[in-house]
Order: structure tokens, then sequence, then C-alpha cells
């Protein structure tokens, strides 16, 4: 029954908030929900108190924020959706909004209930609390930040970076607590190299490998950013008015803009998001011109006089 009322519920919540989910969004939602089945369900009830109605109860309530935490990355993947139409009113966004706002209200009301209905596993339900937590306030951080954009007269051109940094923070946070989970399930079992010892280890280390992973990529974006950043002069008043032009990134009008060395022309938050995406040899987005640090004996790029297109 409680299974039936949570896809009842999701379904309405669907319905209301989503519309029609695009094959991206159900495959996603579909394995999010198989994830946490097979995880949170079975898995861990193999692992806590080995009483029937302890884990039945646990395991509802763990669904609830497994439920919550479902549909805040579906907003986020509705956003990814959204960012990319050439147009979108208002009240899309609005929506959303107003759902992350619930499921984080909803998700700081149930996490207090803990401390009445389960103060003995209070620290387990704290680390399934804050991801929850943590991805809403992200994915809100990304609709606020687009509101704020479409609202201001002058618009918000530091979206993209507080977007980036927001995600690079959560991401590296919700990771650092995952792996808490796994290192106390492992000593809520013991450590007698069973199955569940086996998966909790290759699980461990999935997790230190993502961490290491996302800190090398940001590395590496850091330098090249910092590069662009100092290497290349900011464009002028004069130029930004001779050229009239739009960021060939983002097709939005420029009030700063970074000169690169081909003389091509880009928001520096643009830059940020197109190197983020080609980290391991940034160009410049219209004539591919290296942007990467050049090696010892290579010449450095003329910035006096720029190549004009």
């Amino acid at each position: 029954m409680a299974v039936c009322c949570f896809v009842l519920l999701g379904k309405a919540v669907i319905a209301v908030f989503f519309g029609t989910l695009l094959p991206l969004e159900s495959q996603h939602l579909y394995d999010r929900m198989l994830n946490f089945l097979l995880f949170k369900v079975i898995f861990v009830g193999a692992i806590m108190d080995p009483i029937w109605i302890q884990i039945v109860r646990l395991s509802i309530w763990i669904a609830v924020l497994g439920f919550l935490r479902i549909f805040s990355l579906l907003s986020k993947d509705r956003f990814d959706h959204l960012t990319t139409m050439p147009y979108i009113p208002t009240a899309e966004y609005n929506k959303t909004t107003f759902l992350l706002c619930c499921i984080f209200v909803c998700n700081l009301v149930w996490y207090a209930a803990s401390f009445y209905f389960f103060p003995e596993s209070i620290t387990f339900l704290t680390l399934e609390f804050l991801p929850v937590a943590l991805d809403t306030l992200q994915v809100m951080t990304k609709y606020f930040s687009q509101l704020w954009d479409q609202f201001s007269e002058q618009g918000f051109e530091g979206k993209r970076t507080i977007n980036y940094y927001a995600e690079l923070g959560t991401d590296m946070l919700v990771l650092g607590l995952t792996l808490l989970q796994y290192l106390q399930l492992m000593w809520m079992h013991g450590m007698s190299f069973g199955l569940v010892d086996i998966v909790l280890i290759l699980n461990v280390r999935s997790v230190l490998r993502n961490l290491y992973r996302k800190g090398m990529v940001h590395r590496d974006r850091w330098r090249a950013m910092s590069y662009v950043k100092n290497r290349y002069a900011d464009a002028t008043p004069a130029e930004l008015s001779v050229r009239n032009d739009d960021c060939a990134i983002c097709r939005e009008k420029m009030k700063t803009a970074k000169r690169l060395s081909c003389g091509h022309l880009f928001h520096l938050h643009c830059l940020h998001s197109w190197i983020q995406h080609h980290v391991s040899q940034p160009t410049c987005p219209t004539c591919r011109r290296p942007l990467s640090p050049p090696l010892n004996n290579s010449k450095e790029p003329d910035l006096g006089n720029p190549i004009r297109s």
C-alpha cells in the first residue's frame, strides 16, 4: 500500500509540475528509483536492526526522503532542458521553484520528526537528510539565479559562475556524506568479509574515485580559467560599442567581455562554462584556437595586435 501511495503521489506531482516527461527525464527517474530500491530498501535492510517491524517503519521513513530527493533531481533535469530552449515563460520556472521550496520544507519537517520517532537511528537519518537538503538547495540556487536574470533589466552575468560552484560544492559534499554513510554501515555490520562487506568496500572505492576525479577536473579547469582571466585583456567599452555583438556562446548582449588572442569576444562566465565542458583542451569557441597555457618552447600569443574576424 505504501508503494502504491508513493506511485500515485509521484504521478500527481509529475502531472501538476512537469507535464509530459522527456525520454531522458523518464530514464533518470527510473534509474534513481531502481537504485533507491536496491540499496536503501533491500541492502540497508540487511544491515539494520533485524526486527522486521523496525525495518518496515524505517524503510518507509527513508522512502519519503528518497521520494523528495528524486523529485529534486528531476527538477534539476528539467532546468537543464529549459536552459537549452530559446524562450521559456517565467511561469515554467515559477512552478518548479515552488515545488523545490515545498520539497525543502517537507525535508526539514521530516528530519525534525525523526528525533521523536527514531532517536536511536538519528545519525543514519542525518546522513540521509543532508544530501536531500543540499541537492534541493543547489537546484533552487539555479532556478533563483535564472529568475533573477529574467527579471533584472541588466541581467545577471554571474549566474553561470554561481551555478558552477553551487553544483561543484554540492557534489563534493554529497559524495563526502555518502562516504561517511558507507563507513557507518561498515561499522554497524562489522567486518566479516562477506558479500555485504565486499559491496560496501566497492562502493567506498567508487566514491573515493569520484571525489578524486571531480577534484582533478576542477583543478584543471581552474588552471585554464586563471590563465584566460590573467593572460587575456578585458574588452574596452569602445570595442564593445564598435562590435555591438552577441556572445557566441550564450547569444546575449555583452556589457563586459574578455578579448582572446584571436580577437573574439566572450563573456568571462561563458568561457567558464565552455572550458568546463572542454577542460582537456580548451579552445576559442569560434575559431578553435587553443586557450591552454603554452608549452615551455611555445610562442606566447600576441595580444597587442589581435586578429580581427
